[in-house]
């Protein structure tokens, strides 16, 4: 490091604010959020941990552990971890896949389907805390670019 700058990128420390960092900026509302969430999830008994597995199994379940892992590009060993979570809370179960010995397809129980209903309210309720200095055209283009910028379509 060379007084006042690095060598590899040559920016200048002075002239970089770390309000005016894009991956700042996201990390920053990421912990907000997930604040937000826990705080949210934990009204119904819910772990932040398991959160958006019974979110996509309330969407559809009956699917296995690869299908979950890649639907919300989790790591297989993080998906496994989660789906052992939902089973032992009783939220879920593991039924054998007819078209395959080797895998298990995953089930909301009842309560895990109670569970998951409740979750899009308790969305919309964090993210319009969030949001709630924006007005509607400035949320559907924050999440457009978002979207974006992240490299996925809106639905």
């Amino acid at each position: 490091m060379v007084r006042g700058c690095f060598l590899m990128t040559q920016i200048e420390l002075k002239d970089h604010r770390r309000e005016d960092s894009f991956g700042f900026l996201i990390q920053t509302l990421a912990r907000t959020l997930d604040a937000k969430m826990k705080v949210a999830l934990a009204e119904i008994g819910v772990d932040i941990k398991v959160f958006a597995n019974l979110m996509m199994l309330g969407q559809q379940d009956g699917i296995n552990q690869r299908e979950i892992g890649q639907r919300l590009n989790f790591p297989e060993y993080f998906t496994s971890r989660n789906v052992d979570a939902l089973v032992d809370a009783g939220l879920a179960e593991r039924r054998p896949d007819p078209d395959s010995r080797r895998s298990f397809l995953i089930f909301l129980t009842d309560e895990g389907r109670a569970k998951a209903a409740d979750l899009p309210a308790i969305v919309k309720k964090v993210n319009d805390e969030v949001l709630h200095e924006f007005s509607a055209k400035e949320r559907q283009s924050v999440m457009a670019l978002l979207q974006k910028a992240a490299g996925v379509a809106s639905n």
